[in-house]
């Protein structure tokens, strides 16, 4: 099986052995693709452990759990990456993962710092760009079209400008 995260390699050859905890991510972008795949495999348990205890605060399990698993998940795309490296301390991870949710597509843009502690690379927090539908919603037409000078819809024998045209 490949890796849900888009490296193009197997699962057990990229984020699996992370998320078993049997390697270290070695960068803040590896933590962040293993935390994307964990989503893909409802494993809120290694979101919940990956997050350094200062960004675990506010977290609902449960409504991350209902949300990883409504979700179709599509792929993970990485924009940009700053620091995070096997020798840094600190790092940034912008991405956006793509899914599904009821047959609407959905994406989520974040960018997410990340910080080096002796339990290794873990997830501060992040700063959500957009959460929801990735196209616009359609505005709603009204397809009724009526002249200045047509009879008014409302039925008062009045002409429309006079009416409900003022």
């Amino acid at each position: 099986m490949s890796c849900p995260c888009g490296s193009s390699l197997a699962l057990a050859e990229c984020c699996g052995p992370i998320i078993a905890g049997d390697k270290p991510a070695a960068t803040a972008e590896a933590l962040m693709r293993a935390r994307y795949t964990a989503y893909t495999q409802h494993n809120i348990d290694f979101i919940m452990s990956s997050t350094h205890p200062d960004g675990q605060g506010d977290s609902d399990i449960d409504a991350m759990k209902a949300w990883s698993e409504a979700a179709d998940w599509k792929g993970l795309e990485v924009v940009q990456v700053e620091a995070g490296g096997e020798t840094d301390k600190k790092g940034l991870v912008e991405f956006i993962a793509h899914y599904e949710l009821g047959g609407v597509k959905q994406h989520h843009h974040e960018v997410s710092g990340f910080l080096r502690t002796e339990a290794g690379w873990q997830f501060r927090d992040g700063k959500v760009l957009h959460s929801g539908p990735s196209e616009k919603q359609k505005p709603v037409v009204n397809e009724l079209k009526i002249g200045r000078n047509d009879p008014c819809h409302c039925g008062s024998g009045k002409k429309f400008k006079k009416c409900h045209g003022a």
